[in-house]
């Protein structure tokens, strides 16, 4: 049995607008689904990093809307 590799999340530093990848992160406020007026659906919770941010060192907290989703390209 192999174990499914740990899901990266796509952040950008918001101090110096640079990209990186983590699948070491935890998952805050979840409040679950919502649908807007729209009838969209999104996730109303936050990611908080587990480790420094590689290029400022702070440990940023994100909306999950502000993150892009790893699974388009």
């Amino acid at each position: 049995m192999t174990s499914a590799a740990p899901v990266k999340f796509i952040f950008i530093c918001p101090n110096q607008n640079r990209v990186f990848e983590r699948s070491d992160f935890t998952m805050l406020e979840n409040r679950g689904i919502i649908t807007d007026e729209s009838g969209n659906k999104s996730l109303d919770a936050k990611v908080a990093l587990n480790e420094p941010c590689p290029f400022c060192g702070e440990k940023h907290v994100y909306k999950v809307s502000e993150l892009s989703c790893p699974f388009e390209s």
